[in-house]
């Protein structure tokens, strides 16, 4: 049975997706089987990140209303991940009750599943982190990320979120810019946010790239490595908190 993560974030343009992207990839090289549900309403991204867009026919709300079944809406990167697209139009009457049946239609056939939230703390958000076993909390370093993921904190726990289900994920990470003062170290934002980290990945110009071309991040660059020890934390691994 999946073990199924929120990837959630106070503010947009902090890097959900390709957090979710990379992390499938990095799961995938340990033989886990991965699910990606793109829950970014209107906005979706995914399916052009993983390069499929062109294949995209149904999504999670056909299936919800039953115009298609279960697996006609999954989309195939490749044999051991795969992708839910989002719809194009905001679902009426959603609920966390509703959302849980579409999960537990595809949680025996994966090891993972990641929803890849829409930012804020809206009726959404709330409600995929509400449905997970574990959420994200995807920040940058500095100041407004920081608030924005302790908002989101905030408000999951007001749900009934417990603490020990929220784990803080630090992105685009320049160590140069921490040094001189100009962001904030990772010290700072588990202090900021109060959600405790689980991997901090480095800032990195194929990073940006891969996320607007569709292309692998390289096995050696220092993102990668950070994503692969993010999957081994995942999967059980004890890996050191370290850049």
């Amino acid at each position: 049975m999946a073990k199924i993560f929120t990837v959630a974030s106070g503010k947009g343009g902090v890097g959900k997706s390709t957090f979710c992207a990379n992390i499938a990839l990095s799961l995938e090289k340990l033989n886990k089987k991965v699910l990606l549900i793109d829950g970014d309403v209107c906005l979706r991204s995914l399916d052009l990140l993983l390069s499929v867009d062109e294949m995209v026919v149904y999504d999670w709300l056909d299936v919800l209303e039953n115009r298609c079944d279960k697996d006609k809406a999954r989309l195939f990167f490749s044999d051991n991940i795969q992708l839910l697209p989002a719809p194009s139009e905001y679902p009426e009457n959603m609920t966390c009750e509703l959302f849980g049946s579409l999960l537990s239609q595809y949680r025996d056939e994966y090891d993972y599943i990641f929803i890849d939230s829409p930012a804020g703390t809206g009726a959404l958000p709330l409600c995929f982190a509400q449905c997970a076993d574990t959420c994200l909390a995807v920040a940058t370093p500095d100041e407004i990320s920081a608030r924005a993921a302790c908002v989101l904190g905030n408000q999951l726990t007001a749900k009934g979120i417990k603490e020990e289900n929220l784990r803080l994920i630090i992105n685009r990470f320049d160590e140069k810019c921490v040094k001189k003062g100009k962001m904030l170290n990772a010290d700072d934002m588990i202090d900021r946010t109060y959600i405790r980290l689980l991997g901090i990945i480095p800032e990195e110009p194929d990073l940006m790239c891969s996320s607007v071309t569709g292309k692998q991040l390289f096995d050696y660059s220092d993102a990668k490595t950070a994503f692969d020890n993010i999957a081994g934390r995942i999967t059980g691994k004890e890996i050191p908190l370290i850049l």
